[in-house]
């Protein structure tokens, strides 16, 4: 039961109950903080106990009548917008005030850039780390396509797709066809090379020097830092990574 998960319970007070009794949630992060994930799927008529628990600083396991102090910090997070479901009435309005004392938004992964690869980063190598293997490669297309698409399941999709390349890729290197199709058709979306038509092959062997230059310039600018590099040049990391490979240019050597 969802409060006898929060409140506790003592023995007999419903069918199932512990012959012991059992502390709540509350109880056990008495002196500490309490996460309360997703807060916006708590049954409406569990609310009103919630409220008194935090107004008052004290709790009845189910089943008792006596009160127990508890002095808990609360951290509550959703993914719904609390003032639309108060509006819809799914959401107390006296719990929402007396929870939304500071409120911190935190942006979904399609806004947060080349965060993105970053958390690749991080968990490749701690899924390889629990699988006890060597942690896999992204061929840069790979990483293009991570970075345009929009990714509506946030972290967990991301966690779940790399937990999920770690035990179907064949070898160590994570290719475009590896990844689910509705990802890799964004591939093509971010910072798609030109290829004019036209001008003669010196033109084209000057743009291509012109670039080197640019690519070189920028490193030494920011002394290798490739973040600020691609920043710079107004390309993707994953892109800037397959220009220096092109270029066959290595960052400790400009």
């Amino acid at each position: 039961m969802f409060g006898s998960e929060l409140f506790g319970h003592v023995a007999g007070a419903f069918t199932g109950a512990s012959r012991e009794g059992k502390p709540g949630v509350f109880e056990l992060a008495h002196g500490g903080v309490l996460s309360l994930d997703e807060i916006g799927e708590m049954p409406i008529d569990i609310q009103p106990f919630l409220l008194r628990v935090l107004e008052e600083r004290v709790v009845q396991r189910l089943g008792d009548s006596r009160s127990r102090a508890v002095n808990v910090r609360l951290v509550a997070s959703t993914n719904r917008d609390l003032k639309q479901e108060v509006e819809a009435g799914r959401f107390r309005r006296d719990l929402f005030y007396r929870i939304s004392t500071v409120s911190i938004r935190i942006p979904p992964l399609r806004e947060r850039g080349n965060d993105v690869l970053l958390l690749v980063e991080h968990l490749n190598r701690k899924i390889a780390d629990q699988k006890g293997s060597a942690p896999l490669r992204f061929a840069n297309e790979v990483f293009d396509a991570f970075l345009a698409y929009s990714w509506p399941g946030n972290v967990r999709e991301l966690k779940n797709l790399v937990e999920r390349l770690h035990v179907l890729t064949d070898g160590r290197t994570v290719e475009l066809p590896d990844i689910p199709s509705e990802i890799s058709s964004w591939s093509a979306r971010l910072d798609a090379p030109s290829n004019a038509a036209g001008g003669p092959e010196a033109d084209v062997r000057s743009f291509e020097d012109a670039e080197r230059q640019a690519i070189r310039n920028a490193l030494a600018a920011e002394h290798g830092n490739l973040t600020k590099v691609a920043y710079r040049l107004g390309i993707s990391r994953p892109t800037l990574y397959r220009k220096l490979e092109q270029y066959g240019i290595r960052r400790g050597f400009l």
